[in-house]
C-alpha cells in the first residue's frame, strides 16, 4: 500500500490531521488543524452516542472541516490513517454501507467550500499526534491545557435544528439584513458606511462572525448573550 509522505505539503497549505477510534471500553476522536504560519488548534472529541471506528474517523474529519470552513481555509491537506475514509472521500471506494454513504456525502459538501484540498492516507506512526488526541478524555492528566475538548451528543449525519440568529433588533441586525438580503439604509451615507463595515463580517450556519487580521475569527453576540458571557 502506497502512503503519501507529509513532506509533500505545500508552503501555503493548512494541514488537518484526523483520527478516530472505538473499542468496547471507550470511543473518541481528535484532530489537529495547523496554518502555514504554524498556528495550531488541537481538539479531542468524545461521543455521547455509540460509534464504530470508521464513524469516529468521519466525525473527526467533519469537525475539522467545519472549523476549516469557519476560518475560511482555501488550501488544505488532510491526513488520515483510515484507508476506507480516505478512499471513500476521494471517490475511489463507493460507500455501500448506508451510514457511511451519508458521511461520504456530508464530507463532500464541506470540501466543496475549500477550493484546493487533498485527502491523503498516512501510516499510523505518521498520524501519532491525532491518535493521541483521540484517546484522551476530559480531565485526563495527559490533556494539555492548549487542547480543546468537544463532546458530540449526536452524529453529524442526523438532522438537527437550524440555528437562527435571534429576531430581536440589535446592533447586528443591519449587518445580517445586508449580508442575507442585500438590504441597505435609504440614506446613501449610512448605506456606504454599512457596506464598508460589513466587509469584515460573514454568516456561517446562522451565526454572525467578524474576521480580523490580528486575532482569530470572532463570534458576534447579542445583548443577552453578552450579558451571559460577562456574568
Amino acid at each position: 500500500m502506497d502512503l503519501e509522505p507529509e513532506k509533500d505539503v505545500s508552503p501555503g497549505a493548512w494541514t488537518l490531521k484526523v483520527d478516530g477510534s472505538s473499542t468496547s471500553e471507550r470511543s473518541g476522536a481528535g484532530f489537529i488543524l495547523k496554518s502555514p504560519e504554524g498556528f495550531t488548534i488541537q481538539t479531542t472529541i468524545s461521543f455521547g452516542f455509540p460509534v464504530k471506528n470508521n464513524q469516529a474517523e468521519y466525525e473527526a474529519l467533519i469537525t475539522g472541516l467545519k472549523l476549516s470552513r469557519t476560518l475560511r481555509v482555501k488550501d488544505l491537506k488532510i491526513y488520515s490513517d483510515s484507508q476506507i475514509v480516505v478512499k471513500q472521500t476521494n471517490g475511489e471506494y463507493i460507500a455501500k454501507d448506508h451510514t457511511l454513504a451519508k458521511y461520504q456525502a456530508l464530507v463532500q459538501s464541506y470540501l466543496a467550500s475549500i477550493p484546493n484540498h487533498q485527502v491523503l492516507q498516512v501510516c499510523q506512526e505518521e498520524n501519532e499526534e491525532a491518535d493521541i488526541l483521540s484517546n484522551l478524555v476530559r480531565n485526563s492528566s495527559d490533556l494539555d491545557c492548549l487542547v480543546y475538548f468537544e463532546e458530540l451528543l449526536k452524529p453529524f449525519i442526523e438532522p438537527g435544528e437550524i440555528l437562527e440568529i435571534e429576531n430581536n433588533q440589535n446592533w447586528m441586525t443591519p449587518f445580517i439584513n445586508y449580508l442575507e438580503k442585500g438590504e441597505l439604509p435609504e440614506d446613501k451615507g449610512k448605506a456606504q458606511r454599512l457596506k464598508a463595515k460589513a466587509s469584515k463580517f460573514f454568516i456561517e450556519e446562522g451565526l454572525l462572525y467578524r474576521s480580523t487580521f490580528s486575532s482569530p475569527i470572532l463570534k458576534c453576540l447579542g445583548p443577552e448573550e453578552a450579558k451571559y458571557c460577562l456574568a
